[in-house]
């Protein structure tokens, strides 16, 4: 393993202050925002109608904020799409943002300026200024890397490639092994530049690797609770070891094998801040992965421990889970998990998000598999007790045809938890949930266009 402590690498800051807007009430014309004690960003995803696939969010991502009590208000209307900011980047932005919702954070995903990071003061509407240095972070996570920030005034991004080695020449090839290169670095959100940067090699037993299982991604890192150690979701996968293809290039291209059963759930754990002694954990509980998609999955709790969500188990293995890592030990406390199919009563659910909201309180959005292979539909609420293993599902609007795949963000603030719901290309809501009674509320409309999507309150 290579670590390496970095000198700040800046393109430079930019100083632009955009132009002030508002969200619309139904008696003003929403200009004149003044500085809000707390301000909350609304996060939508543009549709690219080249493509086929809708709602990719492949267009970009537009940014818009307004005060709590706005936010709160179901007769305010917030229109992201026409009166937002326009986020660098390509495709859809990875966006983070402080505790106390001053800043919000991207790291621009693909294209020319992919693997960019860009750090902004938020002031309200589409007032958002670029605060600090661009930083360059492609040379080390890719122009697509994954990333969150990791703690507070610390953001984390990692990447995991991991190639076929084979043997023999055409048509008698076989497979070797195939193992995850791992890229992890650290930036200061605070004073944006990368502080640490580390690579090393991510094998898996040797049974494992025989079998071609491979790490194939990870994300979602957290700094626990004590400050010294960093952990990673893992998503791990397989490879046929047997069936393959012969390219044009004459190079053997080998199949995936999703028939087979998957890996118990996996971390990733790393001295922090050193970024030194990589390390699996595994855990007994679940065969599925921890590394999420787009959003955090993994939270300190109020007892210290970090708590993990999983999914991907796959129709008819009992669904997604909430697993712990202990503050003690940080490795796997395999005597716990909650599980989401048996706290509702229902079967084969799948965590695409959750939030955890304090005292072993945590929300949690999810969808269904419907039984036509691993095909999901739906977007659903739930609130979970992790102590009492316990769930409280929610009614909301159009929730069987919901999809809530992209989802990045949902945010709290004091006792509320904040997430936004629309259907693709229809308008909705911001609903607001207390976190202590359960209660739940209907805020701002969200007003929507065809192909887009809201995925974040931050």
């Amino acid at each position: 393993m290579k670590t390496d402590l970095l000198k700040t690498i800046v393109l430079g800051a930019a100083v632009t202050a955009f132009t002030l807007s508002s969200c619309q009430k139904d008696d003003s014309n929403g200009e004149n925002i003044s500085e809000a004690d707390r301000w909350i960003t609304v996060s939508g995803a543009m549709d690219d109608p080249s493509n086929t696939t809708v709602a990719d969010g492949n267009a970009g991502t537009m940014v818009y904020s307004l005060s709590v009590e706005d936010v709160k208000n179901p007769g305010v209307t917030i229109n992201v799409f026409d009166q937002g900011m326009h986020v660098k980047s390509q495709r859809t932005a990875r966006l983070q943002a402080s505790a106390d919702g001053k800043f919000l954070y991207n790291i621009q995903y693909v294209g020319e300026d992919g693997g960019i990071f860009n750090k902004y003061s938020v002031h309200g509407g589409k007032d958002f200024r670029a605060d600090g240095a661009e930083v360059d972070t492609e040379p080390y996570v890719s122009a697509s890397p994954r990333w969150l920030k990791a703690t507070e005034g610390v953001g984390v991004a990692v990447k995991a490639e991991a190639n076929v080695v084979y043997e023999g020449v055409s048509p008698n090839f076989t497979f070797k092994e195939r193992i995850a290169d791992v890229d992890v670095i650290t930036l200061d959100l605070n004073n944006p530049r990368i502080t640490k940067i580390t690579d090393f090699r991510l094998p898996l037993s040797a049974e494992e690797i025989a079998a071609g299982y491979h790490v194939s991604r990870i994300d979602v890192p957290v700094v626990n609770k004590a400050g010294n150690k960093v952990f990673i979701g893992v998503q791990v996968s397989k490879t046929n070891t047997t069936s393959f293809e012969i390219g044009e290039d004459g190079i053997p291209v080998f199949a995936a094998d999703n028939k087979s059963p998957k890996s118990w759930a996996r971390t990733l754990v790393l001295d922090y801040p050193s970024l030194e002694n990589p390390k699996l954990l595994t855990s007994t509980q679940t065969r599925g992965n921890t590394n999420g998609y787009r959003s955090t999955m993994q939270y300190i709790g109020s007892d210290g421990h970090v708590y993990q969500a999983t999914s991907g188990e796959g129709p008819g293995n009992e669904g997604s889970k909430i697993l712990r890592l202990s503050s003690a030990t940080n490795d796997y406390d395999n005597g716990y998990v909650f599980s989401l199919d048996q706290a509702l009563g229902e079967k084969d659910t799948y965590i695409e998000t959750w939030k955890y909201a304090g005292d072993g309180i945590g929300f949690v959005v999810y969808s269904k598999y419907t039984g036509k292979g691993t095909e999901r539909a739906g977007g659903y609420i739930a609130r979970v007790d992790l102590n009492a293993k316990t769930a409280t599902k929610y009614s909301i609007p159009s929730e069987a045809t919901l999809d809530f795949g992209q989802i990045q963000s949902i945010a709290t603030h004091g006792d509320d938890v904040f997430v936004a719901v629309t259907p693709v290309g229809q308008d909705g809501n911001v609903y607001i949930f207390n976190r202590k009674t359960g209660e739940m509320s209907v805020g701002a409309k969200l007003a929507n266009k065809p192909g887009n999507r809201y995925i974040g309150v931050y």
